[in-house]
């Protein structure tokens, strides 16, 4: 029944999604941003951190209040020492200092403190909103301080405590883990308490300074009295940060007893559960009362939540590892992890069916009895005389009807049966190419994967550049060559393959066991070589080449959602790198590609909302020691990102083109800046600019700088170009007519980072260069006293005898500079005279240099 029901149930719900994402969303609209700082105690990463800061975020981004928010953290779990604290006061003084903060959120006692003691000084004397902070902690705050409220931490060990009692009345026993962090001693104090109150006799066993490993020899030897208490638990005896997610796994793994929590972020590990603070609920409230501040409420005046923060919730799993019926639980209380149910499910459409099968079968009960009874009333017709024969033949007639009406009826069922069929067989393959679909994957290949706990590989198939073949030649001609893929695909196949088409140009194969990675390897080559030969469609003959990720259970994921998603990252992973390849899934990927959506996904108003800052560093002529000019550099200051440096987002921005508005945007502010400086003084600073093989390739390249030129009355004399031997080497020839337009305007071409890239010198001979920049590697090799041979004296003297001139990049000593003076280079960059300089502090710098 389940496979008859669940493609309709499918379909509903992709409509009513369909429905609400095509719903137009309306937000209020304000004309004040508000700043909001959100400081957790804790780590990125950190599941009970994550879950506040996440459910903050959704609660503010989802109210009509127009708000910039920063997200920072202070690693207190990690690194709970003064030392950090001085390092996080100095990095937001950096930051902070100079914005305005209109609300801080702190998650949790440590965030708390500090915010308390330096908002006055970094954050603009905010009010704060804080969360998950315990009734102690609170007390312990320093008397005087105004302007906050919050949402206090709501444990109660003693409802946990009740549950276990319930479920296990012969408890007498209580193993209590915790840490002896601040969180972790008050939190087990609380839970000593609680098993007091619940009662005197039950003996409490405290395991927080014994090793990790003596901890799950212990409970391993737990009676069936017994239970474990989980508190805060982050640092082992030896006050070493550990994984608490591993460690409930490990010791639920080793537990002949269920594991109780006083806090919901160790759920899916083994826990059973209790009554549990819960950090989604911390958050929801925390954000509703930030909400209330930035609307205008003053925050002294809201009064602290303390309680609706905390809940009872279980793991289904557990419960049946332990043998617990649901019954035994609290009413109102969440399960998670618990299995489809087809009955509570379909509960309506149960009772249905089977009012109608007890129908059939009293209806049938019916037939049978009145067939019976003709029956018996033909043989009393045949002893009677024959002026019943009529009757009798009467009733013979309808009793011939009635069965041939049963027949009708019993075949009618037989076909609803076969059509039922036919309906799941349709459900769970592609039209297209009869192959399984995106449903089969889900439901039958995730019941494989549960039966397959080691080395099942899924392959992530995309096909490169298909969009082009539907554009170019039709959508008939790209249906025809998805079937030839699928057949060829197929033909790979085995017993324990199992290839699925998820729509489009993408494809799925699971492989249920595979001896290795090298193996799972092999396999993707074997793909990519069976799709490289050419396909014949109709008069059209098409060469592909394809995209493949791979996750591999079980430490890319254990379920068939996860592998899916980590296996498409990975294939991104190829795609970003120039397609046609394999790459297995693993976090850095995943991490690389989740920085590459963040950038992209702010460059689009980073410009609009100046972000991006040009930074000066000035070049000084070695035999006058005059300031020569500037070197025009980029920074991104990003509210969301953080200050980055070009290395971060250059090569990015080249790839999604935005290089050519950035590029042309850092063109015109330098020389409109450089130009009003050189006025102000009567100066005649030279500019210098990096240009990208991007920019260059544009064909209204030389009209953009020419713009430029005029528009700010630029002498071209003092402009420099530079560009890198990268890409010189690679459009030598496409570009060579560009250089030489370039120099015939009087604008010089300096090479950056000369004898770091391919260091072939025959370009050099037709390529018009002005300027060689001797890279720092080379500078730094002056004062190496175990280098023989000094390359910058050989790229100054090459320079010279092509009448070059010569800037040399990074020095930091004085005595790198008199030995770039004494050999003859022309010019000096680096930290010795200037490091890059802001336009607020470009002047003050030029008024303070001694010459």
């Amino acid at each position: 029944m389940r496979k008859k029901i669940t493609p309709f149930l499918f379909s509903l719900l992709f409509f009513l999604f369909f429905i609400k994402c095509s719903l137009p969303v309306y937000a209020l609209d304000s004309n004040e941003n508000k700043k909001v700082l959100i400081l957790n105690s804790y780590h990125s990463g950190y599941t009970w951190t994550d879950e506040q800061t996440n459910e903050i975020l959704s609660t503010l981004y989802n109210s009509t209040v127009n708000s910039s928010i920063s997200v920072e953290y202070l690693d207190w779990k990690r690194y709970p020492s003064q030392e950090n604290l001085t390092n996080v006061y100095n990095g937001f003084k950096f930051k902070y200092q100079d914005q305005n903060i209109d609300l801080i959120i702190c998650t949790d006692d440590a965030a708390f403190s500090f915010a308390t003691e330096n908002r006055k000084e970094l954050f603009s004397n905010a009010p704060i909103v804080f969360s998950g902070i315990n009734t102690e902690g609170l007390a312990n705050m320093s008397p005087g301080v105004t302007n906050y409220t919050g949402v206090l931490e709501e444990i109660d060990p003693l409802k946990t405590l009740q549950v276990a009692k319930e479920i296990n009345p012969s408890l007498d026993t209580i193993y209590l883990v915790y840490d002896n962090t601040e969180s972790g001693l008050s939190a087990g104090k609380l839970c000593m308490q609680a098993a007091q109150e619940l009662s005197p006799t039950v003996k409490v066993v405290t395991l927080t300074n014994m090793s990790t490993q003596d901890i799950l020899d212990t409970v391993q030897l737990a009676d069936s009295n017994s239970i474990v208490l989980m508190a805060s638990y982050s640092f082992n005896s030896d006050n070493q940060y550990i994984s608490h997610e591993q460690f409930c796994q490990d010791l639920s793994n080793v537990s002949p007893v269920p594991i109780y929590h006083i806090y919901d972020f160790d759920l899916g590990y083994g826990v059973l559960g209790g009554y549990l603070s819960d950090g989604k609920l911390l958050g929801e409230s925390t954000g509703e009362l930030a909400i209330r501040i930035l609307s205008g409420e003053q925050a002294s005046s809201i009064p602290i939540i303390q309680n609706g923060t905390a809940r009872y919730i279980f793991d289904y799993s557990v419960l049946e590892k332990y043998n617990i019926p649901i019954q035994d639980l609290p009413i109102n209380n969440t399960l998670i992890n618990q299995p489809f149910s087809f009955i509570k499910t379909y509960k309506t459409l149960v009772i249905s069916v089977t009012c109608i099968f007890i129908l059939l079968i009293l209806f049938t009960m019916i037939l049978l009895f009145y067939i019976r009874k003709i029956n018996n009333m033909k043989k009393v017709l045949q002893n009677n005389n024959e002026e019943l024969s009529q009757l009798y033949e009467e009733l013979t007639a309808t009793e011939e009807e009635i069965r041939a009406q049963y027949a009708n009826l019993a075949t009618a069922h037989q076909l609803l049966a076969d059509k039922s069929d036919e309906l799941y067989r349709l459900a769970h393959h592609d039209t297209l190419t009869g192959l399984k679909n995106r449903l089969y994957l889900y439901e039958e290949i995730d019941e494989l994967l549960k039966k397959t706990p080691q080395g099942a590989s899924l392959f992530f198939i995309d096909i490169d550049n298909f969009k082009f073949v539907n554009d170019s030649l039709g959508h008939n001609i790209g249906d025809l060559l998805l079937k030839k893929i699928s057949e060829r695909l197929s033909s790979l196949g085995s017993n324990n393959h199992f290839l699925i088409r998820l729509g489009g140009d993408e494809f799925v194969y699971f492989v249920q066991e595979i001896e290795s990675k090298n193996s799972a390897y092999q396999f993707a080559l074997d793909i990519i070589k069976l799709l490289s030969s050419p396909f014949k469609i109709l008069e059209n003959t098409l060469a592909l080449t394809v995209s493949i990720g791979i996750s591999i259970s079980p430490e890319n994921g254990t379920d068939i959602e996860t592998l899916l998603r980590n296996a498409d990252i990975a294939m991104y992973k190829v795609k970003n790198s120039g397609k046609n390849g394999v790459s297995f899934f693993n976090q850095l990927i995943s991490d690389e590609l989740l920085e590459r959506i963040n950038i992209e996904k702010y460059f689009n108003n980073a410009l609009n909302d100046n972000e991006f800052k040009i930074y000066y560093q000035a070049q000084i002529m070695t035999d006058t020691q005059k300031i020569d000019g500037f070197e025009a550099l980029i920074r991104w200051d990003s509210p969301e990102l953080g200050m980055m440096s070009p290395i971060r987002f250059i090569g990015i921005s080249e790839e999604t083109g935005f290089i050519i508005t950035l590029g042309e945007w850092i063109l015109r502010n330098s020389c409109k800046y450089i130009k009003s400086i050189n006025d102000k003084y009567n100066k005649s600073f030279h500019l210098s600019v990096n240009i990208s093989a991007i920019q260059l390739m544009q064909d209204n390249f030389i009209s953009i700088v020419r713009d430029v030129i005029s528009k700010f009355d630029f002498p071209v004399h003092l402009l420099e170009l530079e560009i890198t031997e990268t890409v010189i080497m690679e459009s030598a020839d496409l570009l060579s007519s560009k250089f030489k337009e370039l120099r015939e305007m009087g604008i010089s071409i300096a090479l950056d980072d000369f004898g770091t890239g391919y260091s072939s010198l025959a370009y050099l001979k037709h390529i018009p260069i002005t300027t060689l920049k001797i890279d720092k590697i080379f500078v730094d090799d002056i004062t190496d006293p175990g280098s023989e041979i000094n390359l910058a004296d050989v790229i100054i003297d090459l320079g010279h005898k092509m009448n070059l001139s010569i800037v040399a990049e990074g020095v930091e000593t004085l005595e790198q500079a008199e030995y770039l003076q004494a050999n003859g280079c022309d010019k000096i960059q680096g930290y010795l005279y200037s490091k890059p300089t802001s336009q607020q502090d470009l002047e003050k710098w030029i008024l303070s240099y001694p010459l």
